[in-house]
């Protein structure tokens, strides 16, 4: 895990955060049958910077812009024991309707991304703002999901 320092958080809360999503965001994909990704420093470390980015930018304001280096999801929240960023994007699948989904509504466009079938690895990144209680996360995946005219191919319906 890529480990990098912003505000009040260690690097073992940090790697800790990073493993604790990567599991949640490969369990939710085995839920779909699609393979786990693969933990990417490079884009880990993107991740990170962008999560930095984040909290120096918008600190305190919870205010989200992508990076546009990959396919991209983005938590923020507080206190870190309620930012559980891939159960958060997680729970918009029960909007989804897998019958139709090619017409995926953009707003439920996390959890497409969370369980795109062609993403093959992931990196996170989590800071939080050093003059507020606001976290910050970065989920990268690559190759990015949410192309349009492959969403039947990708975003499976659960197994279970």
């Amino acid at each position: 895990m890529f480990v990098d320092f912003l505000a009040k958080m260690n690097a073992q809360e940090i790697e800790k955060y990073q493993r604790e999503q990567f599991q949640a965001i490969n369990y939710y994909r085995n839920r779909h049958g699609v393979p786990s990704l693969i933990w990417d420093q490079k884009i880990a470390k993107d991740a990170q910077a962008w999560a930095n980015h984040l909290a120096l930018e918008h600190s305190g304001i919870g205010k989200l812009e992508h990076s546009g280096k990959y396919g991209e999801n983005l938590a923020a929240g507080y206190p870190l024991s309620n930012v559980h960023a891939a159960n958060m994007w997680y729970s918009e699948v029960t909007k989804l309707d897998f019958s139709n989904i090619e017409n995926a509504d953009f707003v439920n466009k996390h959890v497409t991304q969370l369980i795109w079938k062609g993403s093959k690895r992931i990196g996170i990144g989590i800071a939080k703002s050093s003059n507020s209680s606001w976290y910050y996360v970065v989920a990268n995946f690559d190759p990015p999901g949410n192309m349009m005219g492959s969403f039947a191919e990708n975003v499976l319906p659960p197994l279970y």
